[in-house]
């Protein structure tokens, strides 16, 4: 599935954000320059009308209908040829090789088409556990686990059948192999059939269709699931506990802040900042602020007096250094903040490690790899410095681009890249004739870049920076467990 996403985005180049865009922005972000996002942010790029045209053969390549893909591209072509827009048909024409020639690899193709599914069950003191495992031939593609705390072996029945039914919505294999008469077995035949078009035979597991490979996959998820069971459970509010306890917070704190800060041979500061709430990532997760010839504690102090200016946030503050580091995160907070401050300092030459932990009125905490709570601390001290160098690499990367939307404010994005194919360098389109500038742009919009000139060489207006939009992925441990889990629709029996 991540081979897949990372296709798409790299193809068809859909916008992995979540901001709201209405093709107002002036310039597009370095997604767009690393060819990972049509920029449908920037107008003159990619018009709202232009960003459906390319959702419309995504949808049918990701339901996997070829034919039905193929000949959409074939159309698209052939239409984009009689307008002899020969650049849009070479587009149309690269996506199809490239969708080819991921179908060509069958390992890492993701769709399930004539692969069998196996559910098989265990009950013990835990309740009723159903291992669920997919195959196609001879490869194992995937095993899930479903626990029923209450249920007990009179429910198993009912259990199977609540899972055929949930778990079947958007896809059907091309048999399911059930260790037990499922409840309803008629009528679930039905429900796949009308959901998908084609009949699934639902069989009970006999001599000659037990797998060999199917069985080690269901002891390998029983063993994991024993060894999930026997480590203690750290939950969110045991963490805040710990942590309410640990530092002597004067409330309970279910939310962590952890804020670090890069640069560049001590100047241009990048302050970054991760929240965790509640046991996952928040929403608002990866805040960052640019900051200009300063030092990190100023860096540091920028983003902590803009991130609580106006937000009443009750929440620990962790931020990444010594005394002095904290010191100015204490002087940037707000008088009426409800945050509370604490420092990760790390041992000499060890970067990556923690040694002890620092409070705002001055005590010191050794560090306990023990402990979750400072495991978590420490993770998330990490998240913020990754974050942090991350956003910094980019803005080092993609300076020299978003240069010339400094130079040229007023013209539009695809005004500036025609002038960047021709010139290629700030030095030549500073020295470019008028004339030159009338060819590519024509006079009235050639007038406004040479003011936008003239302007630059008197300095009379501040550098764009390059516009850096975190992505990040809600999986907490790869296994996509951050999604609705099936439930029992019935009361277990008694």
């Amino acid at each position: 599935a991540r081979i897949l996403i990372d296709f798409v985005n790299r193809v068809f180049r859909l916008r992995s954000c979540e901001l709201p865009v209405d093709g107002s922005f002036n310039y597009p972000c370095t997604m767009y320059y690393k060819r990972r996002c049509l920029a449908p942010c920037v107008s003159d790029l990619c018009t709202e009308k232009d960003y459906a045209e390319i959702v419309e053969p995504v949808r049918v390549f990701l339901a996997d209908e070829r034919e039905q893909f193929l000949l959409m591209l074939a159309a698209k072509m052939d239409a984009a040829s009689e307008k002899l827009d020969f650049e849009s048909a070479a587009r149309w024409r690269d996506i199809q090789n490239a969708a080819e020639e991921y179908w060509s690899n069958s390992r890492t193709l993701p769709w399930l088409g004539g692969a069998s599914d196996t559910i098989r069950t265990l009950v013990s003191d835990n309740g009723l556990d159903l291992f669920l495992v997919t195959q196609k031939g001879r490869r194992v593609l995937g095993e899930r686990t479903y626990t029923f705390p209450n249920a007990t072996s009179a429910d198993i029945s009912d259990a199977i059948a609540d899972v055929i039914e949930q778990f079947y919505l958007f896809h059907a294999p091309r048999e399911i192999r059930v260790s037990h008469p499922p409840a309803r077995r008629k009528e679930l035949q039905a429900i796949l059939r009308e959901r998908h078009g084609l009949s699934v035979p639902i069989v009970l597991l006999n001599e000659n269709n037990q797998k060999l490979l199917t069985e080690l996959a269901v002891f390998r998820s029983a063993t994991d699931l024993e060894v999930k069971r026997s480590a203690p459970v750290v939950s969110a509010a045991k963490i805040s506990r710990e942590l309410r306890e640990r530092f002597s917070l004067t409330v309970l704190l279910r939310r962590i802040t952890a804020i670090d800060v890069s640069h560049i041979f001590g100047t241009d500061q990048t302050a970054a900042s991760v929240t965790w709430e509640n046991g996952s990532m928040t929403p608002d997760s990866g805040e960052y602020m640019l900051v200009e010839n300063a030092g990190e504690t100023a860096a540091l102090a920028a983003l902590v007096a803009r991130r609580y200016a106006d937000r009443k946030l009750k929440e620990l503050v962790l931020i990444d250094g010594g005394r002095s580091q904290l010191n100015a995160a204490v002087r940037a907070l707000p008088p009426d903040s409800n945050v509370e401050l604490i420092s990760a300092v790390k041992p000499p030459g060890k970067h990556s490690e923690v040694s002890h932990f620092l409070t705002a009125d001055g005590r010191r905490i050794d560090f306990d790899p023990s402990s979750p709570a400072m495991m978590l601390l420490q993770k998330l001290r990490d998240e913020a410095h990754d974050l942090a160098n991350a956003i910094h690499r980019e803005v080092r990367e993609f300076s020299n681009v978003y240069e010339w939307a400094t130079i040229l404010p007023s013209i539009t994005e695809s005004e500036r890249q025609r002038l960047l194919a021709a010139f290629s360098t700030r030095a030549k389109l500073l020295g470019a004739e008028p004339q030159r500038l009338i060819e590519l742009l024509g006079p009235e919009r050639a007038s406004v870049a040479l003011n936008d000139i003239a302007a630059y060489r008197q300095n009379a207006r501040p550098q764009v920076r390059p516009l850096v939009v975190p992505v990040t992925l809600q999986d907490r441990n790869g296994a996509a467990d951050d999604l609705r889990p099936i439930e029992n629709l019935r009361k277990p029996r008694r």
